[in-house]
């Protein structure tokens, strides 16, 4: 069953869409964060159709959109930015604990791209049990340069106020904040202090957005347990091998919650 939800996060409401499974007793969880200028159904579908393979296996999943993205509350301009979005993703961990259907002791984040981001950062929190990131962003100024541009990104670096841009198709306007938050970030930090808790990285060999080298270097940094698949093929898009990625992330939970 698929429901409408909606809970609290910066002042706002957060909208999303949850996945209940069929089951007798409390469920694990999952929660996802979908890309930057997306929404909780991803493009062509993807989360819709993860959602939907991981509800049929027993899985609770809470697709999200964030706030400024989607159907949620808020502007995209001020409200998008990265420790924002990790702000809304626990604030969704929140809310999968009151649910009645889920257990609270086996939640895990999955996110892409700018989504992963948040995933992996958002992974620090105690209540969250295991992470996955599919082509997460893990070199932010690198990589949100090159999506910018250098010189729009160093306008907002040394204090413009905000800039619009296209790029794949999308037309969004950023500002400062969303450079400063960036610079202020560190997430291979933050997977360092995982401990114990599980990470899984898939990063697309074709990707033109994320440099799939940033994923093979947190082979040297990330605490055990650790799984990284370089997928063949794959795109930034990561529908390319949808089935087969669903099947490797799905696995990765089932042993890990």
């Amino acid at each position: 069953m698929m429901k409408s939800i909606q809970y609290p996060s910066r002042g706002h409401s957060i909208f999303g869409y949850a996945h209940v499974p069929d089951v007798t007793h409390p469920a694990p969880a999952l929660i996802l964060g979908h890309g930057f200028t997306g929404a909780a159904h991803e493009n062509s579908r993807l989360f819709v159709r993860f959602a939907n393979r991981a509800c049929a296996q027993g899985f609770y999943v809470l697709r999200i959109d964030f706030l400024g993205s989607g159907n949620s509350d808020a502007d995209f301009l001020s409200h998008t930015y990265l420790s924002g979005w990790v702000t809304d993703m626990l604030a969704g961990v929140d809310f999968l604990r009151s649910q009645p259907e889920v257990d609270p002791a086996r939640i895990g984040a999955l996110g892409i791209s700018f989504g992963g981001a948040a995933a992996l950062l958002a992974g620090e929190d105690a209540r969250i049990h295991a992470v996955a990131g599919w082509a997460p962003v893990l070199r932010p100024t690198i990589t949100f340069s090159n999506i910018l541009g250098q010189q729009n990104w160093d306008y907002l670096a040394s204090g413009g106020e905000k800039i619009s841009h296209e790029y794949a198709g999308a037309y969004f306007s950023v500002s400062r904040r969303f450079v400063l938050d960036l610079q202020e970030l560190d997430i291979e930090a933050a997977v360092r202090r995982y401990g114990q808790k599980p990470l899984l990285i898939m990063q697309g060999e074709q990707d033109t957005v994320i440099d799939p080298t940033h994923a093979a270097q947190l082979l040297h940094v990330a605490p055990h347990p650790f799984e990284y698949h370089a997928v063949a093929g794959e795109s930034h898009s990561f529908c390319v091998h949808a089935e087969e990625n669903f099947a490797t992330t799905l696995d990765f939970f089932h042993r890990h919650l």
